[in-house]
């Protein structure tokens, strides 16, 4: 049997109306019940996608289709389904999958979970299409080794940093009658009516790796962070615990969903609160202005002077799937402002991308288990054009990320520089963060303790 797997939102529906409610966990609560009462509207892009993807389902479960579609999202399982039941589409909930963190879906149990159908379990999955609208869309498709659909109708070009073939859909369907005839191509003939090969972009962008079979990690000499990242925050009574939670799930994550124009502009980002209504996120551009102080006093600790190459450490997603690189963009911003200072011994020097990653990975901070570097290695590495034409006079290199935990991800990129000799050994290689991620222990009053402890034992 086939696997036909729609997204939904930009694809099937129209959800601009709900974006800034999925941002937080109390807009996600709460906009299932504004999709209820209607008070929040969602729209179609054309007024017969319902009447046919409902013909799909009901052509298989008659059985004169051997194709099951289902539905795959980012977004959360209750409001995917409120969304398709105000639609009226027909999808049953068993086959509404949410939270799917694409393009790094866990596959194998999708596939699982899908057979565990009655009108499946006796049947082999053995073909798939997906149709999305997004570059995630489409690398899941590769990672899954199957054939994609772009639906463009859901893309705003001037959103993205890179035009949308770079990431290779195997078709385009600019209406739902276009699209309609690649999916009749795929009952028709399965995966073989589109003659799909996943690519390979590595060689795609020319990027080398180093020699996983024979390398040696290498570690920076130092990381210097501008902040401490508390996940647990609300167990402390820290007011810059709060603070910074906020910052980085609130300004710092979201903004590689937010074009880079918006970011320049401080347009105003909605975050939905807990009590009710909305509130705006502070804006990337004015904290990466304070935080270059940070970052200038952490370079003058270190001792660092000269020309120093101001590295980003690439997203854990080719950077197609992001609106805004954004590291890459602080770096751009720090170079143009530093640069200026008159009461500075070095000079930065941001060499747009150097290091990219070719095939997504599991977000370090999503992933269960001990962090291995090789799962850094293995699926990013060097743009071949660097080699050579980076200046001579190099003084240091500094890996610039957004939050680390272990540090993996920038010791990986030191392993890269060293194992490929981008720079000469002799040139230190540093390693600077917005956040670094710290668990204190709870504050103790332990004479408080003891006090009670006493009264307990004068009860006894």
């Amino acid at each position: 049997m086939k696997l036909l797997i729609f997204d939904l939102d930009f694809t099937l529906v129209n959800t601009t109306t709900c974006q800034d409610y999925l941002k937080t966990r109390a807009g996600r609560e709460a906009i299932v019940e504004k999709l209820d009462s209607g008070e929040v509207v969602t729209e179609l892009y054309f007024a017969d996608t319902v009447e046919y993807v409902n013909s799909l389902v009901e052509r298989f479960n008659s059985g004169e289709s051997d194709t099951l579609p289902i539905i795959l999202s980012d977004s959360p399982h209750l409001y995917c389904e409120k969304v398709l039941e105000k639609q009226g589409f027909k999808i049953q909930p068993d086959f509404i999958y949410g939270n799917a963190h694409k393009p790094c879906t866990d596959w194998e149990t999708l596939i699982e979970d899908v057979k565990r159908y009655e009108l499946v379990e006796e049947n082999v999955v053995s073909d798939f299409l997906v149709v999305g609208d997004s570059p995630r869309d489409i690398f899941f498709g590769h990672e899954s080794e199957s054939p994609s659909v772009w639906a463009k109708w859901g893309y705003n070009a001037d959103d993205h940093m890179f035009p949308f073939h770079t990431c290779k859909p195997t078709r385009t369907a600019t209406t739902l009658d276009e699209l309609k005839g690649y999916v009749e191509e795929f009952i028709e003939g399965g995966e073989e009516a589109f003659d799909y090969e996943k690519p390979n972009f590595q060689d795609d962008w020319d990027i080398q790796t180093i020699d996983l079979e024979n390398y040696q990690v290498h570690e920076v000499e130092a990381i210097g962070h501008a902040r401490e990242y508390v996940p647990e925050f609300h167990e402390f009574d820290n007011p810059n615990y709060t603070a910074n939670f906020f910052e980085v799930n609130w300004m710092l994550k979201p903004a590689k969903d937010v074009p880079e124009s918006d970011l320049w502009k401080k347009v105003p980002q909605r975050f939905y609160k807990q009590g009710g209504g909305f509130a705006e996120a502070k804006h990337l551009i004015q904290k990466a202005g304070g935080y270059k102080f940070f970052f200038k006093r952490w370079l003058e600790e270190q001792g660092v002077t000269g020309k120093v190459l101001l590295v980003p450490v690439p997203s854990s997603v080719p950077a197609e799937c992001n609106k805004t690189h954004t590291v890459k963009l602080i770096a751009t911003w720090w170079e143009q402002w530093l640069n200026k200072e008159k009461d500075i011994n070095f000079k930065l020097i941001h060499e747009n991308l150097l290091i990219e990653r070719f095939q997504p990975k599991m977000p370090t901070h999503a992933q269960k288990g001990k962090r291995c570097i090789e799962d850094q290695l293995k699926t990013m590495g060097l743009f071949r054009g660097v080699l050579g034409h980076l200046p001579d006079d190099i003084s240091a290199v500094v890996f610039l990320d957004d939050v680390t935990t272990s540090g993996q991800s920038i010791n990986a990129m030191a392993t890269i520089f060293r194992e490929l000799e981008v720079v000469p050994e002799h040139i230190p290689l540093y390693g600077y963060v917005w956040f670094k991620t710290h668990h204190p222990e709870p504050d103790f009053d332990f004479d408080k303790l003891i006090e009670l402890a006493d009264n307990v034992a004068a009860d006894n």
